[in-house]
């Protein structure tokens, strides 16, 4: 009760609302998603092509229904729906969340993913989809040192934004990982395998069920997959994944769309390193 008290204080005196959770600006309450003007042009919103299976951007000339990731690698999960390309900003706003302890990011994120899958599906046609939603778990260990988990906070506010019930007891993380971000792909999926298990409640719930994992960003779908396959083990009949970002197809790019990309990237870190924020 305390707590809840002096957060509210501190949002009244400190309201986190008025600064860009990408640069760090000042901007108003009007503002979308807590990003300035500049910001949310630069965000690589998710759009066109895309992968019918992991739902990444899909390369610019590819003739392919899905990436060279997803054509190449099977899948334990059904079905991947992202918001954006993970990117400079993309990998600056999650980083914040996730290591600079802003929480408040993660009700921000899960607007924007209730707004992604409200502009496919209705509020009616996802609550009959979807019987549950489960975030990602974290070992007790990153829970501790970091005070939350980013992906229950986007979840909740996904779930209360969409009406879709959240299950959070459901799936728990056994084993602490090394961090994946510097990990090769196979490094990524020996890392993982055998990180996830299913709670009693969860043996109770899960069969014949169909459920959406939610999680900050989607890579190689090392993550996704393992949870995927422990819950289908426990007897869920689909499981589908949503992300704030995930990473483009770049599996098989020619010399020019290479350089090209090189160049854009470049171009956004010089951008970026004028706003003071560079990681």
């Amino acid at each position: 009760m305390l707590n809840n008290i002096i957060a509210n204080l501190n949002q009244i005196i400190f309201p986190k609302s008025i600064y860009c959770i990408c640069c760090g600006s000042v901007i108003d309450s009007s503002r979308s998603y807590s990003l300035c003007d500049s910001c949310i042009e630069k965000i690589k919103w998710v759009g066109g092509n895309t992968c019918e299976k992991c739902g990444r951007v899909l390369n610019e000339r590819t003739h392919h229904r899905l990436c060279s990731d997803c054509r190449d690698f099977p899948h334990y999960y059904d079905r991947g729906y992202t918001c954006a390309e993970y990117s400079l900003y993309e990998r600056a706003i999650v980083s914040d969340l996730k290591y600079n302890d802003k929480s408040y990011i993660g009700k921000v994120l899960g607007n924007i993913l209730a707004d992604r899958m409200l502009a496919e599906f209705t509020a009616d046609e996802l609550q009959a989809k979807y019987d549950f939603v489960i975030p990602v778990p974290i070992s007790s260990k990153r829970y501790e040192t970091r005070g939350y988990n980013q992906a229950e906070i986007m979840a909740r506010a996904f779930s209360k934004l969409t009406g879709l019930c959240l299950d959070a007891n459901v799936l728990i993380r056994t084993a602490s990982t090394e961090a994946m971000k510097d990990l090769s792909r196979s490094e990524r999926y020996s890392n993982i395998s055998g990180a996830f298990e299913v709670t009693g409640h969860g043996k109770d719930v899960l069969p014949g069920t169909t459920a959406l994992i939610i999680d900050d960003i989607y890579t190689t779908g090392a993550t996704a997959g393992e949870c995927a396959k422990v819950l289908k083990s426990a007897g869920a009949e689909r499981i589908d994944i949503l992300t704030f970002a995930a990473g483009g197809d770049r599996g098989r790019f020619s010399r020019h769309l290479l350089t090209k990309k090189v160049n854009e990237y470049r171009k956004e870190d010089n951008e970026y390193a004028k706003t003071g924020q560079n990681d």
